[in-house]
């Protein structure tokens, strides 16, 4: 999400098309889009703990340069949608993030693990939150989700894999774009990584865009997202 310093980031207006995913960071896309451009952003971001996102990629950056970079893209998200916007987080860091997103409203996926999480209060950690800015447009959308299976669980989480090392739950990601959007709309996810958000949109009938640091893993986005739509016709 931060490209090491031999790759200078790129800051130049840009033609943004939907459905596509550009190899370019964070900052550099939503600086690209007009103001109000999106109807929506969803985004698991990283959480600068040295995870290896493949070359060029900085998960390790002094902690006041992460924070900055996290309110910059905060910042951003205000600017260019037009409801708002969420963030897909594991327990440790939803009330960092919380901290910095105020008016966000949490939904909560309850975590059945098969090891024991604790937290520094002895509590037992099952979860990962959505925080979100958005208004839910589907009145049935509950604060609590307790069917959904997420990285961590093992042999309990049956969703296919795609060698990423923090992919994203496409059942939890479907859910909030189904009861978030409309059909036709445009959802953001500027950490893109295998492609979770953009087959969770295109499944959903949704539009999407994107970018992502790693070649590789947009190549696989890609080809997710394809088979996903040709199976989703098929059946």
């Amino acid at each position: 999400y931060s490209r090491s310093k031999t790759k200078r980031s790129q800051n130049t207006r840009r033609v943004v098309l939907k459905n596509d995913i550009q190899n370019i960071d964070a900052l550099s896309l939503l600086k690209s889009l007009e103001d109000k451009s999106i109807d929506i952003a969803f985004i698991d971001p990283p959480y600068n703990v040295n995870k290896k996102y493949g070359e060029g990629v900085d998960d390790n950056l002094p902690p006041e340069v992460f924070e900055q970079l996290m309110k910059d893209i905060i910042r951003e998200f205000r600017r260019v949608t037009k409801r708002g916007f969420a963030f897909y987080l594991d327990w440790k860091q939803y009330q960092k993030f919380w901290n910095w997103i105020p008016d966000a409203e949490p939904i909560i996926i309850f975590k059945r693990s098969s090891g024991v999480v604790y937290s520094p209060l002895k509590i037992v950690q099952h979860h990962h939150v959505i925080l979100t800015t958005a208004p839910a447009i589907k009145k049935q959308c509950k604060s609590l989700w307790d069917d959904i299976r997420v990285m961590g669980e093992g042999y309990f989480f049956r969703e296919e894999r795609f060698d990423h090392p923090a992919q994203t739950s496409l059942k939890a990601t479907r859910r909030y774009i189904e009861y978030f959007t409309e059909e036709g709309e445009i959802v953001l996810d500027c950490f893109m990584g295998v492609g979770t958000t953009a087959t969770a949109a295109k499944l959903e009938g949704r539009n999407y865009i994107g970018s992502e640091l790693n070649q590789e893993f947009i190549d696989r986005a890609n080809k997710r997202i394809k088979n996903a739509t040709i199976q989703e016709e098929l059946f």
